[in-house]
């Protein structure tokens, strides 16, 4: 599972990851290329972070 997300949202997609998967997630950064073209999954705000498992 990948969660791409902006800042306000990653403690909401960080939440998502641990209850649907019992699993400490991983945090990664986008790089610039990345943040330009991908939204954020819960708003239209670019994303900074995949939240993943």
């Amino acid at each position: 599972m990948n969660i791409k997300c902006c800042e306000e949202h990653a403690d909401l997609a960080i939440d998502v990851i641990v209850d649907e998967l019992g699993v400490a997630p991983k945090i990664t950064k986008l790089n610039e290329a990345e943040k330009l073209s991908t939204a954020c999954e819960y708003c239209s705000e670019k994303a900074v972070y995949i939240v993943s498992n």
